[in-house]
């Protein structure tokens, strides 16, 4: 049975997951995709910790045996580690491609999903599983198409040199969506484990922020953010900041909820209807050009979705 409060939660984070990646869009035109990387995870640190102390409960850890403990460890680190990657790699995506086409993609994490959820988690295994991942597959070949713009205005030179930017931002979005996908199967096994989704949170998002840390003293970039020369870019780098504190921070957080009260699957299929928004956001906000061939790649994402809920 499908409980309301779950469902709430569930279109709370789809919501919040469209608005935020116009954000990062937006913000990173001015800014590099290493650079917010690092500042963002500050920002979200910080807003996870204060989640985690208002609505978390620390005693858990107490009633963990000592394998538990570095079992529950370990899956933080590795979704903090992996969703911090995935984002890397989904902002350096749109650097290369418009939004309304690379989130879409990055849905597909439901194909990695789908499987390892019946495997870890003993969910059950259906054909209509089976159809809707074929759905969502076709849409990367749609999505990866040329722009018929492409085809008969630009020169040849130019053409492939668009055609190999938008070929780029696909895969990047593709890794970012399996590296999601490890990130949501990994937080699951935490919060199974635990029983607390936002201290869960907030131990993943340090441990990446700890570990990312030593980067910037190797490569400058990914702390560019807090230099003097980038303050010029202070509102974009803190724009992204407070999306990522309201998506990453408080959103998934939510998502998981519902996942612990609606089935990890459930909750991922609903959370598909993302890219809907995300379209009709980035037509409405970033005036993007409305694409017909999105409008059915996203389609056949939503009917892969209602296949696997309903048949």
């Amino acid at each position: 049975m499908v409980e309301l409060i779950g469902l709430i939660f569930t279109f709370y984070a789809v919501f919040t997951w469209a608005i935020a990646s116009l954000v990062y869009k937006v913000g990173l035109k001015n800014t590099e995709p290493k650079a917010n990387l690092f500042f963002r995870l500050c920002c979200v640190s910080l807003g996870t910790f204060i989640f985690s102390l208002l609505f978390g409960s620390y005693y858990f850890f107490s009633g963990l045996t000592k394998a538990e403990l570095v079992w529950y460890l370990m899956m933080s680190l590795i979704s903090g580690l992996s969703v911090t990657v995935g984002d890397l790699l989904y902002y350096m995506s749109l650097k290369k491609i418009d939004a309304s086409r690379a989130y879409p993609l990055v849905q597909l994490s439901l194909i990695f999903i789908f499987p390892f959820s019946i495997l870890l988690f003993g969910e059950e295994l259906k054909v209509s599983i089976i159809l809707g991942g074929i759905l969502f597959l076709s849409c990367v070949f749609i999505l990866s198409s040329k722009d018929r713009v492409e085809k008969n205005e630009l020169n040849e030179s130019v053409k492939d040199k668009k055609h190999e930017e938008v070929i780029l931002g696909v895969f990047l979005a593709l890794g970012a969506a399996f590296l999601w996908a490890v990130a949501i199967l990994s937080f699951n096994q935490a919060r199974i484990i635990s029983g607390d989704v936002f201290i869960t949170n907030f131990l993943r998002v340090i441990m990446a922020c700890i570990v990312f840390f030593p980067l910037g003293l190797f490569y400058p970039v990914y702390h560019s953010g807090f230099k003097k020369e980038n303050r010029k870019y202070l509102k974009s780098f803190i724009f992204i900041g407070i999306a990522g504190i309201l998506s990453l921070g408080f959103a998934d957080t939510l998502y998981y909820k519902a996942a612990k009260i609606n089935g990890l699957i459930l909750t991922s299929v609903i959370s598909i209807n993302t890219p809907i928004l995300n379209q009709i956001f980035s037509i409405l906000f970033l005036k993007e050009k409305f694409r017909k061939r999105f409008f059915l790649a996203v389609c056949l994402i939503i009917g892969g979705n209602y296949i696997v809920l309903f048949f």
